[in-house]
């Protein structure tokens, strides 16, 4: 493979096409792509080559298209972009989104590889880690593109953090970040839509985010917030999430009596997602 294809320009069309190929961006500031960017790669024999300028070898061009969809970001949209972002998002966010590091953005834009400061970069690894077949969001990501309100939002959110179940340690807890983004704005949402079933929808919002602790292998942090709700006052459409939480917990922390009391009020699907994410406890 030893033609160079073109980074694409155009970040709305990017996005479609990453949705429509169910890929991941991988996107990087237009000044940084010009100036160039250190990597290094593993040949052959796993041994790691420095390359000065990873934009000037057409074969890590091929690479970057056939697991990502490549993105040069102009300048002249940094305004605009930072807008939709500004008072939204982590520190650590915003530093990830002014530096000239690569990012990989999910088809609407959002970014989920967050630095760890200024390093050379291993594409190998990288390629590994964060080439993601996003078909399993594509229904919720594409509902959210057609309309970005509560639900889309809340969904998205929810599909996010069942795909990081069945995902690896590794990038599960950046995953988890990029869920609560959509949780934050499901929120956000909340205070501004007229809804129906504002209590259940509300509670909704609140079992997910305890959710996070179940993904991040923290089950008292969870209890502690689950045994803030009374059982009389779970919603009906809540139980089953209530429930999972709840087996989940005891689950990570091995207490059989409570896991055999929670276990009959759970759903197969949510015992999948259990099971795949006992089977990388010590991964």
């Amino acid at each position: 493979m030893s033609s160079a294809q073109e980074w694409m320009t155009n970040l709305e069309v990017a996005e479609r096409l990453a949705l429509a190929q169910n890929k991941m961006l991988v996107v990087v500031w237009e000044d940084a792509y010009y100036k160039g960017v250190a990597a290094t790669v593993n040949n052959v024999e796993k041994q790691e080559v420095f390359i000065e300028n990873m934009f000037s070898k057409p074969v890590l061009d091929s690479l970057m298209w056939e697991h990502f969809v490549p993105v040069i970001l102009s300048e002249d949209n940094y305004s605009s972009l930072f807008e939709k972002i500004k008072n939204k998002r982590s520190a650590k966010y915003i530093n990830t989104f002014n530096d000239d590091s690569l990012k990989i953005m999910d088809a609407n834009g959002n970014i989920l590889n967050l630095s760890n400061g200024n390093y050379i970069l291993n594409l190998s690894e990288f390629i590994y880690k964060y080439s993601i077949d996003t078909s399993f969001l594509k229904s919720e990501i594409q509902n959210y593109k057609d309309d970005n309100d509560f639900y889309s939002s809340v969904y998205l959110a929810s599909k996010y953090m069942d795909f990081a179940y069945f995902s690896s340690n590794s990038i599960r807890p950046e995953l988890v970040d990029l869920a609560l983004i959509y949780l934050d704005e499901a929120s956000d949402f909340f205070k501004e839509e007229t809804l129906d079933n504002k209590e259940t929808l509300n509670q909704r919002l609140e079992l997910l985010d305890i959710q996070k602790y179940i993904l991040l292998k923290e089950p008292k942090k969870a209890l502690r917030k689950l045994n803030k709700i009374k059982t009389s006052e779970v919603e009906k459409a809540n139980v089953n999430l209530r429930s999972f939480l709840y087996l989940a917990a005891y689950t990570l922390l091995q207490d059989q009596v409570n896991m055999a009391i929670w276990e009959p009020k759970v759903l197969l699907w949510d015992k999948k997602k259990m099971q795949s994410l006992m089977s990388s406890q010590y991964n």
